[in-house]
């Protein structure tokens, strides 16, 4: 599969380095190809290192603002027009997505991604990776939203939250995962 995953290109403490690392030995042990923002740095640069070191493929997508950040030796690169373009871009070059920590442009992407599947425009599996609690809030403003009768897909049905990076590859495969403490999206509850 090609996944693609949305994280910061800001450098970040633990724990979320060592679940970028710990996803991306999945993803290249499992044989998959890695689809991100292209960036060398921060989280993205991690995710990139250990997926390329482990032999997994890389295709990135960037824009002409930041092409001066690309990681070099890529085995595709996409030049996006601008910043709509580059998520059209990445999500068509994926068969599945996996968000993990990052700040306005990971939650625009996420947002958007959800967005054109409550649409029925993909039906590609969308996870988020909570790393320590980080996608709660985000969850919980979408339960509500459920809730509420403002999403008409059942809130399991668009996405996938869990901490475990196994239990996200899992899903995304279509493999019955066991997750480590938060089960599907219908199983979520915040941390207080």
């Amino acid at each position: 599969m090609k996944i693609c995953v949305f994280l910061s290109h800001k450098d970040l403490a633990e724990p979320y380095v060592e679940a970028t690392r710990r996803l991306a030995l999945l993803l290249a042990g499992r044989g998959h190809t890695l689809v991100w923002g292209g960036c060398d740095a921060g989280l993205m640069r991690v995710v990139a290192d250990q997926v390329s070191a482990a032999g997994g493929r890389l295709v990135g997508v960037t824009v002409p603002f930041l092409e001066h950040k690309t990681r070099p030796g890529l085995d595709e690169l996409y030049v996006a027009g601008d910043l709509a373009e580059r998520k059209a871009l990445m999500l068509r070059h994926a068969d599945a997505v996996v968000a993990m920590a990052g700040g306005l442009g990971t939650l625009d992407e996420v947002t958007e991604v959800l967005e054109l599947k409550k649409h029925g425009l993909h039906d590609k599996p969308v996870v988020l990776l909570d790393t320590d609690g980080f996608f709660t809030g985000l969850m919980t403003q979408l339960r509500r939203m459920e809730a509420e009768g403002f999403l008409p897909l059942p809130l399991d049905a668009l996405v996938y939250c869990t901490r475990d990076e196994r239990a996200a590859l899992d899903h995304l495969e279509g493999r019955t995962a066991l997750d480590a403490g938060f089960g599907g999206a219908r199983d979520f509850t915040p941390v207080k």
